[in-house]
């Protein structure tokens, strides 16, 4: 019998938790025919093979290594100028000729300017010791301008317009002047930031800069097949077989539900990508993946009420997380199952997961005890939490009363310390120990059970139960 199945990944953290890996050991464990991408292109998702490729992608899939094809969905803010580079370094660095020949984009992807990116890093620069916490590829930007000026858009079908460099022009122009007080007060930034800034300035100010990135959007448009709209359907969910939704950011960082202001302007709960199957008339099998290290990690500014600089010493080396001026540092801690729950609530509860996968168990091994939070002390009795400490309340809403509430929690979780506990010391070699030992707590803690567990940077180091 011919079966259409759909795999999706989703992080249940702040957007590091190993997705890239999971896709690609997906895509090879079913044969997948394609890899649908959605949320934005400042994801950065590590994929190492046994072969001994590696690369961090951004817009293509993590299953190009493995010559699956990519589908940029309409649910993704695309960036052309940073699609260029990413085809042509895969080209030229790393092995796939063909890579442009290897991914369509949907007509209606919204496209982000290198204008909405120098807006998010002054922004941030501005922000001095309250930092948010950017990427600093503009996705959000150009997500709020889009609600806030839809004349100002532009989305993957206008990449051919005649009036393109005006659009962009356009948008240079808008952000000029809705930073002009970050610009004419640049001496209140802090001393080292401020090279940086005068650097931004002066490309914002620059109508040349329009025109290279003009250039730059044309250059996309005459290597990439944007396709309609029906082609999700008409040519790729109608297929027998297997597809992988490969989503950026992590729940904890979704607009309504993750912990203002250190959130992103997208939506990142899997609630949209069923909307788009569905949207899409898909009838097939979904099998729904979350994923999370087995340490908890946050990049930059925000909540981590587990943060252990003990932890950051053992178990960041290695871990492909570079710390920057956007993003900030890279902090860890023992696996917050608090936060794992809040997370799988907000999706809808265990039932809205078929598995987990369980990323980075190497480096439990290596530090030798697999540290966790189960419950949270130092709640006060505050509305936010259960009064064991054990579960984060969610609240529904989609407006601004749910944001401010979502502020208020951030500041909450702030004032929270962990109780930890540690099982018993693992070593390197105890993959099958471990094993039974994470899906016994996963089962306990989360009630969804473990389906993957990565004890190596590569496929071969993923052990699918």
């Amino acid at each position: 019998m011919h079966t259409k199945q759909i795999f999706t990944v989703t992080d249940l953290g702040g957007g590091d938790g190993g997705k890239g890996g999971i896709v690609h050991k997906i895509a090879i464990e079913t044969n997948a025919h394609t890899v649908l991408k959605v949320g934005g292109a400042q994801g950065s998702h590590g994929v190492r093979t046994s072969r001994g490729e590696a690369f961090n992608f951004s817009q293509w899939g993590c299953g190009t290594f493995e010559g699956v094809p990519t589908h940029v969905t309409s649910l993704m803010v695309i960036d052309p100028v940073g699609f260029v580079h990413e085809g042509n370094r895969l080209r030229f660095q790393h092995g796939v000729p063909n890579a442009f020949d290897m991914i369509t984009v949907d007509e209606n992807c919204l496209c982000a300017t290198s204008f909405h990116g120098i807006a998010s890093r002054l922004r941030e620069l501005a922000r001095k010791g309250k930092q948010k916490g950017t990427v600093g590829v503009g996705i959000g930007e150009a997500k709020l301008d889009s609600e806030l000026r839809p004349d100002l858009a532009i989305y993957a079908k206008d990449l051919g317009s005649p009036d393109l460099f005006d659009r962009i022009e356009a948008v240079r122009k808008h952000k000029l002047s809705e930073l002009s007080e970050i610009i004419e007060n640049i001496r209140d930034l802090w001393p080292n930031d401020l090279s940086l800034a005068e650097r931004e300035i002066d490309l914002l100010n620059d109508e040349g800069y329009s025109r290279w990135i003009t250039a730059k959007f044309h250059e996309m448009k005459s290597r990439t097949r944007i396709v309609p709209a029906e082609y999700l359907s008409r040519e790729i969910l109608s297929k027998d077989g297997t597809a992988v939704v490969e989503s950026s950011h992590g729940v904890l960082t979704d607009k309504y539900y993750g912990f203002h202001p250190y959130v992103s302007r997208l939506r990142t709960l899997p609630e949209a990508t069923a909307g788009l199957l569905r949207s899409a008339g898909y009838d097939g099998e979904i099998v729904r993946l979350g994923v999370t290290r087995a340490y908890q990690i946050r990049h930059g500014a925000g909540p981590l009420v587990t943060e252990s600089s003990e932890l950051t010493d053992k178990l960041l080396p290695g871990s492909h997380k570079n710390e920057n001026r956007w993003q900030g540092k890279v902090r860890v801690g023992p696996l917050d199952f608090v936060a794992l729950r809040y997370a799988v609530d907000v999706c809808g509860g265990p039932g809205a997961f078929d598995g987990i996968a369980v990323t980075w168990f190497d480096q439990i091994l290596v530090a030798g005890a697999w540290r966790m939070c189960d419950r949270y002390l130092k709640t006060n009795g505050s509305e936010f939490f259960s009064s064991d400490g054990r579960t984060i309340n969610v609240r529904r809403g989609e407006d601004e009363s749910q944001i401010r509430r979502q502020a208020e929690l951030a500041e909450a979780l702030f004032k929270c310390a962990p109780a930890i506990d540690s099982h018993e010391p693992l070593g390197k070699g105890d993959e099958a120990k471990a094993t039974e030992l994470c899906s016994a707590v996963f089962d306990e803690k989360l009630g969804v059970p473990v389906r993957m567990i990565s004890f190596g940077s590569t496929e071969d180091g993923k052990v699918c139960l």
